[in-house]
């Protein structure tokens, strides 16, 4: 069974022991869920599912561990991903066709590295969204962070204690393929989802 009080005595003041106690409490808890569920620490830096990952997040707070960093699944990337190797390959066909034959070379240059600008400009984005819009799990809360643009962040949260009805929905081909969803929690607050 997890010790959750220990009446030894400490040399620190009261909050600091008991803020160690209580963080060591929920690494046991943490690492016996874990165990029960079959599951080892997991720190890939792409992974759509790390586990205790070794990271922190802006608003973590003091005593607040990460059990769960999720990303969405990586073939949600497939359809970028297969457009920016075709915005790639489409200024050389084009070319190839000789369409532009009587356009300068010096213009059809620069219209090529604006399109390849552009098109690193789109990856880039795409990419970042993918990477840094995370749903975090830690021992006190759920962090859902949703990055739109460069400008652009939401950060969402609920603690644990305010968790009425966690929802998981799986539909169509691909996504049963390759065991993926959407998860939507309900909470008690007045964001009633997340």
């Amino acid at each position: 069974m997890v010790e959750v009080y220990s009446s030894s005595a400490s040399t620190g003041s009261a909050k600091s022991a008991e803020s160690v106690s209580r963080k060591d409490w929920w690494k046991k808890v943490v690492d016996e869920v874990l165990e029960k569920v079959g599951e080892e620490p997991r720190r890939a830096m792409m992974g759509a599912f790390c586990v205790r990952p070794d990271q922190k997040f802006m608003t973590q707070q003091e005593d607040e561990e990460i059990v769960l960093l999720l990303r969405a699944h990586p073939i949600t990337n497939i359809g970028w991903v297969l457009l920016v190797i075709l915005m790639l390959v489409l200024p050389s066909v084009i070319l190839g066709t000789g369409v532009f034959a009587a356009v300068p070379g010096k213009f059809i240059l620069v219209g090529k590295l604006v399109w390849y600008l552009v098109t690193l400009m789109y990856a880039m984005e795409r990419f970042m969204f993918w990477y840094y819009s995370v749903f975090i799990v830690t021992n006190e809360r759920i962090v859902d962070i949703d990055f739109d643009n460069l400008m652009y962040r939401q950060i969402t949260y609920a603690n644990l204690n305010h968790i009425e009805e966690p929802e998981e929905t799986t539909g169509g081909f691909i996504r049963s393929m390759f065991q993926y969803g959407d998860v939507s929690v309900t909470t008690a607050s007045e964001k009633p989802t997340l």
